[in-house]
């Protein structure tokens, strides 16, 4: 095809086809009418004052041209019905669904939309089935290592060390229900927020030291090292919200960094956005689960299995966003992980 006809398929628009349609019923209709009468008016076949030539020419106008629109009207009614029917099966669930129209150029428009309309649901269906799997999965763990451990407990022969340690264990799991109920709220509440409430200027050093302070006996129970490269920059935002952000951030590199390692958190300004890098020297994460380290209740490690249930990263990544930043990750097996923060900056 070449590129002038290209171009014309483009240009025709809707509204353009409809009136040209129109203009070619009308053309037809009165070609064909008057290749009918004009014979029988030339013959003198009405020999009246033509009264009946013309509610004949009249009627035949009306049946020739019904019958043209008709026929003209079936490609875009076609069409018409397509969309139909692709609504039809996407609204009984069938994502899958997909529209093919070409031309006019609204029909291609319409038709992409639709698609990326399908997509859209059909990654969202799926999102949900994992959600709810995933957290049927995280609630049900820990309910029957409670309900395992409270029978065991009824035992009268055990040992105060047993009764000690097994107890333990189930204001443990009562921990962590109570940490997945409560991250489960907070992920439902950010999730359905579209506008940042609550800003003001916060000052981002010395939140990020009141988290250190409150997370030092952790670190000093695994004798790991920080290193610390901050300042005193503020951003506006939300201060309860940012503070969950450095929380999470520090306290998964706390998690997953052997005894004696090190964490690094680094501040650097740059023109228009404010970067914060968590550094630390644990295991890593494989490549292939970088992607998906945001993931509702994802946990690439098995061995991190009992350390969390996978909300807090995508509860700190939904954060960021609200507050027109991003964040990354940069991870290699055996070659720690480093989590970049960064934040839309005056200064």
């Amino acid at each position: 095809m070449s590129r002038l006809a290209i171009w014309i398929k483009e240009k025709i628009t809707l509204s353009v086809l409809f009136s040209f349609m129109v203009f070619i019923i009308f053309l037809s209709t009165v070609v064909i009418t008057g290749m009918l009468f004009f014979p029988v008016h030339v013959l003198g076949l009405f020999d009246d004052d033509g009264t009946v030539l013309t509610v004949l020419i009249l009627i035949s106008c009306i049946i020739i041209g019904t019958t043209i629109s008709g026929f003209a009207s079936r490609r875009m009614v076609k069409s018409v019905r397509e969309f139909i029917e692709a609504i039809k099966r996407l609204a009984a669930g069938d994502f899958s669904t997909r529209l093919h129209l070409k031309n006019p150029p609204e029909y291609r428009i319409l038709s992409e939309n639709f698609n990326r309309l399908a997509e859209e649901l059909g990654g969202i269906e799926i999102l949900r089935t994992d959600f709810v799997n995933n957290f049927s999965h995280e609630f049900k763990t820990p309910i029957v290592s409670i309900k395992g451990f409270a029978e065991i407990l009824k035992n009268d022969d055990l040992t105060k060390e047993e009764r000690d340690e097994y107890l333990d264990i189930v204001i443990e799991e009562s921990a962590r229900l109570a940490s997945l109920a409560s991250n489960v709220l907070e992920l439902s509440k950010i999730e359905t927020q579209s506008i940042l409430t609550d800003k003001q200027k916060v000052n981002v050093g010395e939140q990020i030291r009141q988290c250190v302070l409150l997370l030092t006996a952790k670190m000093e129970k695994k004798h790991l090292v920080l290193q610390l490269n901050l300042h005193d920059y503020s951003v506006s935002g939300n201060k309860k919200l940012l503070n969950q952000v450095w929380l999470n951030l520090l306290d998964n590199a706390i998690k997953f960094t052997p005894e004696h390692g090190t964490i690094t958190i680094e501040m650097k300004r740059a023109e228009g956005f404010l970067e914060l890098v968590f550094r630390d020297t644990g295991t890593g994460i494989v490549p292939e689960a970088i992607p998906r380290i945001f993931d509702k209740f994802y946990q690439g490690n098995t061995s991190h299995s009992t350390a969390g249930n996978g909300l807090g990263l995508t509860i700190v990544q939904r954060i960021v966003n609200l507050h027109g930043g991003k964040i990354t990750c940069e991870s290699e097996p055996s070659g720690g992980t480093t989590f970049i923060v960064t934040l839309p900056f005056e200064g």
